[in-house]
Parts: structure tokens; C-alpha cells; sequence
């Protein structure tokens, strides 16, 4: 039987968690490094012009990739991390999350109160890309004008049939409507471990892969501010000898235009 290709081969059998996460790594950044650019153009160009990138994190542990790149130590200033409360499953019930995900235009009122504008960048992270979160999240900061970079699994976008019910009415795919999309190479299902005489994968993926991404993308965002002669506003460690004081001017410059600081 000829083995499918990679990430499709996934789960597997007889593999350690460290060697997989390593062959994920190395295939984002073989694959992706070119896409880490452009994100980091993108982002640093915003900044420049005193703008904000919104990361969004469209419900369950996707927010956790989101949330990464807020209010971070050694990660940059002007992030607005875009909670939805409603779908997010330490805050509302795991459940009840998973039901708002799948609830076509909740994003677009989310949006709406972030007031996302026009010339922002969007971070969308869905690892699926499929559902009602994931696509009226892109539809809507598209529609005010931002620039959207979408990170998600092109495995699953194409391997969901069209009329699965976690699709968006739509049956849309992040990948075809975002501005620059971005792999993570999710194998279906996230779980990526077989173990003899269990029924089911283990061990999730995605959060190794997803935070690969978000570092990657800020590397790139700072190297090009730094390119540019642009000294690039990057948190400092608050518990550290300094912090608070190198901190506060940031503090102050964007309080009022961050929602959640």
C-alpha cells in the first residue's frame, strides 16, 4: 500500500512526539519561510504607519495561538488580540464554545465591536478553516478594508466534504479568501500519535505548530522594521530589573487603542 503524503500519513505508529514535532517544524519552515516574509512586510508596514495588528482567534484552542502574541515579553506592541468570548471554552463551556463556532455571523458582531478598520492587518488562526467562525472572521475584516493573513490547515479545507455541518453556509475556505495564507500543515483530526490497542490518536499538534508560526511571524516583522531603520516596539519582560519602566511608554501610547490593555 503506497503511503500518503505528508501530512496526510497522519497519525502514525511508532514515532516519538519529539521526532514528529520536528518533522512538522521542518516542513512549516521549508514550505513557509517565503509566507513568514510577506507576513512580517505586512505587519511591519502597519506598524510603521502607527497601525495595529489584530490577532484572532476564532474559538476553542485556536485561541491560543491569538492570544501568544498579546501583551507578550520579547513579542511586539501594538497587538490586538480579538477574543471571542462566546466561543472560547475555558470562559463559556467547551460545548457551548464549539456550538458559537459553528453559528454563522457571531464573528461579524465581534469584529464590529473591535472596530477593525481599514489599512489593519487581521491574523485569522483556524487550524480546520472551514467553519462559521474562521470564514465570517476573514469576510468581515475583509469587507472593512483590512488586510487578512490566514493560518490554518490546508489538509482539512480540502478533505471536509462541501456539505459537512461544521462548513460555513458558504462552503468557503480560508485559503481562498484571505490575502496570505499560511500552512500549518493540521493533519485531520490535530491528534497526530496511533497506539497499539487504543481506538483513537492522541496527542494534538497543533499548538507547537501554530506558536512556530506566530514566532516565525514576528522574527520576520522585527528583522524588517530593523531594515528599514525603524527601532520596532517590542515588550519587555515585566518582571525583570527595568520592565515596567522600558514598558510604560507603551503602555501609555496605545491604552486607548488596544481594547485589552
Amino acid at each position: 500500500m503506497q503511503e500518503r503524503p505528508f501530512p496526510r500519513n497522519y497519525p502514525v505508529k511508532g514515532k516519538s512526539f519529539l521526532e514528529i514535532c520536528k518533522e512538522f517544524l521542518d516542513k512549516i519552515e521549508e514550505g513557509q519561510a517565503e509566507n513568514f516574509k510577506k507576513a512580517g512586510q505586512l505587519i511591519g508596514d502597519v506598524i510603521m504607519r502607527g497601525g495595529i495588528v489584530h490577532a484572532i482567534g476564532t474559538g476553542g484552542h485556536t485561541c491560543i495561538a491569538a492570544y501568544d502574541m498579546f501583551y507578550r515579553a520579547g513579542g511586539l506592541v501594538p497587538i490586538n488580540y480579538i477574543i471571542p468570548i462566546g466561543a472560547l471554552y475555558g470562559a463559556a463551556g467547551a460545548t457551548h464554545g464549539m456550538r458559537i463556532e459553528r453559528t454563522p455571523e457571531y464573528m461579524k458582531q465581534v469584529i464590529d465591536y473591535y472596530r477593525v478598520k481599514e489599512g489593519d492587518v487581521a491574523i485569522v488562526f483556524n487550524n480546520i478553516g472551514v467553519n462559521a467562525a474562521a470564514i465570517d472572521a476573514a469576510l468581515a475584516c475583509k469587507e472593512r478594508g483590512a488586510t487578512v493573513i490566514g493560518v490554518a490547515g490546508s489538509v482539512w479545507q480540502e478533505e471536509i466534504p462541501e456539505d459537512h455541518y461544521t462548513r460555513h453556509p458558504s462552503r468557503k475556505n480560508l485559503k481562498d479568501i484571505v490575502d496570505l495564507f499560511i500552512d500549518d500543515y493540521n493533519p485531520v483530526g490535530d491528534s497526530v500519535i496511533e497506539l497499539e490497542g487504543f481506538d483513537r490518536p492522541i496527542a494534538p499538534i497543533s499548538t507547537i505548530t501554530d506558536g512556530y508560526i506566530v514566532r516565525r511571524i514576528e522574527i520576520e516583522a522585527v528583522k524588517y522594521m530593523l531594515s528599514k531603520g525603524i527601532n520596532p516596539p517590542v515588550w519587555v519582560s515585566a518582571n525583570v530589573p527595568g520592565g515596567d519602566e522600558a514598558n510604560k511608554r507603551y503602555q501609555d501610547e496605545y491604552f486607548y487603542k488596544i481594547k485589552q490593555l
